[in-house]
């Protein structure tokens, strides 16, 4: 009897030594979204739980291609306790098809050392005057015309914004520091000691166009530039900058490559508390009088508050001879929820 109860007593305390680990535990592994629409993005939320006895470590997360994770508020979980991993999938270019994405939760539980998660639905093809909020986003950059406002009212490029060499970093503040900044002025012979400014506060993706305005004009005529019929006025001479070429310097036809254009057709009231970058305010019902003014061979992107309304706009420009216009899925709200209010500004002062 004392050998069995002996017995009964070490299966006791090794079954209590075994469970006496961390173990992480999410109830439902693989979510299904359903059918959502190609450039929509999908977001879910997995609940990561220790249901062990010991503290449990999360020592890393990885996804497949096209699927990205918020960062943990912890990694580190104690017995009973959990924590949110937001899991966003970018669907572009998966449209026709089921797309499944796999997350990879690196842990310390001994019985299960990589736990895999699961997003997995079917991608229904968009239209092509349809573009994806993370598509747009790769676009969007801000373009700083830093002449004095006279000059900047007489004739700039559509979407510049006109900020002062003094005001720019007070300007920028609210910016994240990865955010794609241009700044031109009339004939690039004061605008580098603006972009050094920039790099030197961390605004490393920040390019001062070669020539500026003047060179513009001088190899494209009035192309994406206001008021085209009034005459502009060219420098003497124009400064190409210096053979060392460093790495801030952006030649005009890089701008001319990355060119886009966003539209905000929502109420100048709406724009004037947030918009993206450099979108120009087009109110939707004004859209025809700005249709010669309007370039024709450069992408277009066109949004509203929820997407509704832009395509409608995007579909009229596409037959009325804009071919490169698009509808941000989802508009600003979508924005919003992807980015919270990056890249989002106030209307310049």
């Amino acid at each position: 009897m004392k050998k069995l109860f002996l017995a009964l007593a070490l299966l006791a305390a090794f079954a209590s030594a075994a469970w006496a680990d961390p173990s992480i535990y999410v109830a439902m592994p693989i979510f299904n979204y359903g059918t959502v629409l190609d450039g929509y993005a999908v977001t879910h939320t997995f609940v990561l739980k220790n249901v062990g006895d010991e503290t449990l470590e999360i020592s890393g997360v990885r996804t497949s291609c096209g699927c990205t994770t918020t960062a943990l508020s912890t990694t580190t979980i104690e017995p009973g306790a959990s924590v949110d991993l937001e899991v966003i999938f970018h669907t572009s270019g998966y449209g026709g098809r089921t797309a499944s994405k796999t997350v990879n939760v690196y842990s310390n539980d001994p019985a299960m050392p990589i736990l895999v998660l699961q997003l997995t639905g079917q991608v229904a093809a968009s239209e092509p005057h349809l573009i994806a909020v993370g598509d747009a986003n790769y676009s969007a950059y801000l373009l700083i015309d830093v002449r004095a406002a006279d000059a900047y009212e007489a004739h700039h490029l559509l979407g510049a914004v006109n900020i002062s060499p003094e005001d720019l970093l007070t300007f920028v503040a609210t910016l994240p520091n990865d955010t794609f900044i241009i700044v031109y002025d009339a004939a690039f012979d004061a605008v580098e000691d603006t972009v050094k400014a920039l790099r030197d506060a961390g605004f490393y993706y920040s390019f001062a166009v070669v020539g500026g305005l003047d060179a513009w004009v001088q190899a494209y005529g009035m192309r994406y530039v206001t008021n085209p019929d009034e005459p502009y006025g060219l420098s003497a001479e124009v400064s190409l900058g210096n053979e060392e070429s460093p790495v801030y310097y952006m030649p005009i036809g890089d701008l001319d490559y990355v060119y886009t254009l966003f539209i905000d057709v929502r109420d100048p009231v709406e724009y004037a508390a947030g918009h993206i970058l450099s979108a120009i305010n087009v109110p939707a019902d004004n859209i025809a009088a700005w249709l010669d003014l309007l370039p024709d061979d450069a992408p277009i992107v066109v949004y509203d508050q929820d997407g509704t309304e832009s395509e409608d706009v995007a579909l009229w420009l596409i037959n009325h001879g804009i071919d490169k216009a698009q509808s941000m899925l989802g508009g600003l709200d979508e924005w919003i929820r992807l980015y919270g209010d990056w890249y989002l500004l106030p209307e310049a002062p």
